[in-house]
């Protein structure tokens, strides 16, 4: 199938997750948009927990960090080695 001139700038995520009321978008393994947090439960370099509601789910890696916050996303950035769901 050809690209169209218009799909050369899109880029697409790695991976998408819908995990009930959360929804995250990763990007190789550098970058983590998360919407639907309801807040961050823990917050260093190598871990970054958030609640999620029913579970937290646990970023693990080197150099993380939140980019930016709002009301309903949260943009994590820095090498990340694993992602856990915690119940």
């Amino acid at each position: 199938m050809k690209k169209s001139k218009g799909d050369q700038g899109m880029k697409m995520p790695a991976f998408m997750a819908n995990l009930g009321n959360v929804h995250m978008d990763i990007s190789g393994n550098h970058e983590i948009i998360l919407e639907g947090g309801k807040g961050i439960v823990e917050y260093g370099d190598k871990s970054i927990k958030i609640n999620a509601g029913k579970y937290i789910l646990a970023f693990c890696g080197r150099g993380l960090h939140i980019q930016c916050m709002n009301d309903s996303d949260i943009v994590i950035h820095g090498f990340v080695t694993s992602i856990e769901y915690i119940m």
